[in-house]
């Protein structure tokens, strides 16, 4: 790119020469102008390099004589200040600095925002799980230090539940069905653990601003850490999560296709209906089959800026009907299954 800098003036003010006392005459060809001066960075005023004073004559710019100038200069009342605009780039750039810095914050606080929402949202359904639990369920228990444990429901009456856990930190998985499967291969290496099903309150925090400081319940006395329940995954279905790709179409509406994720159980999808919003959804491609950490494209017609909110209803290989309320705004979705 090529660097444009220069200096230039503009007129600040014009004055017929009586005015100015420079001549007898009221009538004159010829007008006195003052005029910045100024340093230019790409045709902007970056600051003033002082005013001079010119005659323009026949849309002419002269030199102002110098019998001109001093009796000017002995004129006090006519200094003329410096237009703001004389800085218009360094106004510009502490503008754009200021409006990075504001949408930088803002940005911020969104993400925060959706942290802090999921959390919350994570943290209720864990509640919901620990108090119904189910031998589906798989725990996730996370350290202060960010360690994680893996753990699953292998006994329940009406006051316990027993935990079999993985006593390894450095075992680590990334999808929920690789959790699961590691229950298999390291089943003549898991740990025990009962604890009551009234200890929610010391095993799951509910508040954001406090997850770092809550202190949890230690497994063992092995490592001396205590643990909060990160996550509960119910492993009783396909498990539903944004693919994060998504494409529209010009076709003079709104027509897309959004991925969605299945990190769970097989199903097949039979149908998907809209709940809230304008969405109209394609069935065109029904059913689909929802493979274990598949990935399904769901098409549709409509707003997709507007909230909307839609139910999808599958089958699992029991036969078994399932359905799911999926919410989502701009092709960014959450799921939540539906308890039959």
């Amino acid at each position: 790119m090529r660097l444009v800098f220069g200096w230039n003036h503009f007129k600040i003010r014009s004055f017929d020469p009586f005015e100015l006392g420079l001549t007898q005459k009221k009538v004159n060809d010829f007008t006195i102008e003052v005029r910045q001066s100024y340093f230019h960075l790409f045709w902007i005023p970056f600051f003033g390099l002082g005013k001079k004073w010119a005659i323009r004559k026949n849309d002419q710019l002269y030199e102002l004589p110098a019998a001109y100038k001093d009796t000017i200069r002995q004129r006090d009342d006519f200094n003329m200040p410096t237009p703001w605009y004389t800085y218009a780039g360094p106004m510009l750039v502490a503008l754009v600095g200021l409006c990075y810095v504001v949408n930088s914050k803002y940005s911020y606080w969104e993400r925060h925002r959706d942290f802090r929402n999921e959390y919350i949202t994570i943290a209720a359904d864990n509640g919901r799980k620990f108090q119904k639990p189910s031998p589906d369920d798989y725990y996730i228990l996370a350290a202060a230090d960010g360690t994680e444990k893996y753990a699953h429901i292998t006994r329940l009456d009406k006051r316990h539940i027993q935990l079999s856990y993985i006593n390894d930190p450095a075992i680590r998985a990334d999808r929920p069905m690789q959790m699961a499967d590691l229950f298999v291969t390291y089943a003549n290496q898991l740990t025990t653990i009962t604890i009551g099903r009234g200890d929610s309150s010391r095993l799951i925090c509910r508040e954001y601003e406090k997850r770092h400081l809550f202190a949890g319940m230690p497994l063992n006395n092995e490592d001396g850490k205590t643990y909060r329940i990160e996550r509960i995954i119910r492993m009783d279905g396909p498990i539903f999560k944004d693919d994060g790709y998504a494409s529209y179409y010009a076709d003079g509406g709104y027509s897309f296709s959004m991925n969605i994720e299945n990190e769970g159980l097989p199903a097949t999808i039979t149908s998907i209906e809209s709940v809230e919003g304008d969405i109209v959804w394609s069935g065109d491609d029904l059913p689909l089959r929802a493979q274990p950490d598949g990935r399904i494209a769901l098409l549709g017609k409509g707003n997709y800026n507007k909230s909307y909110k839609a139910k999808i209803t599958c089958t699992d290989g029991q036969g078994r009907q399932l359905q799911y309320i999926m919410e989502g705004r701009r092709m960014h979705n959450t799921f939540r299954k539906i308890e039959l």
